[in-house]
């Protein structure tokens, strides 16, 4: 079963997404998009994946970002780092589990990296397509026409037809918070199983660095696996297949 749900923020923002519930189930994942994405694509396709696996999950849309109530210009990941508690304790108050798993997905990994530490319900944490330390990360998401847009402009505008953010402007706080938020600092202090995964055709983040830094800097128990010849949304079926296999088995069986 899928259900539609909303709940708000700490902005009284209305937050829009979808729980896919399983017959019997006794874990939970709360699954976070990456930026400018949204929860639809490879959000829908993990939690149908999950769920058949018999895992209760939760995708929604950060605030600013597609169904969601706030303007995309104003997003910050900090408040999609916000956002995360308030989907939490959502899904802990109308269903019962016993394990929460936090999966992040390239922006969404930078949130769920911050977050994680600050809530002790999470169980366990999925790193997938995830970047190491943001400042020397902001050319991953930006190019030299848009960070020259921001020092001039203060703003940059998305020229991306056909997707929802297509003549949407960001302001230039977006990208300041790559100078001042610290993925290591937040990972030091998360003490619990810690699963990495990234392509090792990743287009968006290369392998040959982040992933590596990242499984450095946790804590044991830790598993880093690179999926080889993967893309940043692992789009092949066998790739697809092998980041689902390891992530189910990481739940499972990772103590």
């Amino acid at each position: 079963m899928i259900k539609a749900v909303e709940f708000k923020n700490n902005l009284s923002l209305t937050l829009r997404g979808y729980v896919h519930v399983p017959k019997k189930y006794d874990t939970a994942v709360v699954y976070l998009h990456g930026f400018p994405g949204s929860m639809a694509r490879t959000a829908r396709r993990m939690c149908r994946a999950l769920a058949a696996r018999g895992y209760l999950c939760l995708r929604f849309d950060f605030s600013g970002s597609a169904t969601s109530d706030g303007k995309f210009e104003n997003k910050l990941m900090s408040r999609e780092v916000t956002d995360i508690r308030y989907a939490v304790n959502f899904l802990a108050k109308n269903y019962c589990f016993k394990k929460l798993i936090l999966i992040g997905h390239s922006t969404g990994a930078i949130d769920a990296a911050l977050y994680s530490s600050r809530d002790k319900r999470i169980s366990k944490l999925v790193l997938m397509g995830g970047v190491s330390r943001l400042d020397e990360a902001v050319r991953y998401d930006f190019t030299d026409r848009q960070m020259k847009d921001f020092g001039e402009k203060g703003y940059v505008i998305y020229h991306r037809p056909g997707y929802w953010y297509h003549r949407k402007k960001i302001k230039k706080a977006f990208y300041d918070e790559f100078f001042k938020l610290n993925i290591p600092a937040s990972l030091k202090k998360f003490r619990k199983p810690v699963l990495i995964v990234h392509g090792t055709k990743d287009e968006a983040i290369p392998a040959g660095k982040d992933p590596r830094e990242l499984y450095e800097i946790c804590h044991r128990p830790k598993k880093l696996v690179l999926i080889e010849g993967a893309d940043h949304s692992f789009t092949r079926p066998k790739h697809w297949r092998q980041l689902v296999g390891t992530i189910d088995k990481f739940i499972k069986f990772n103590r």
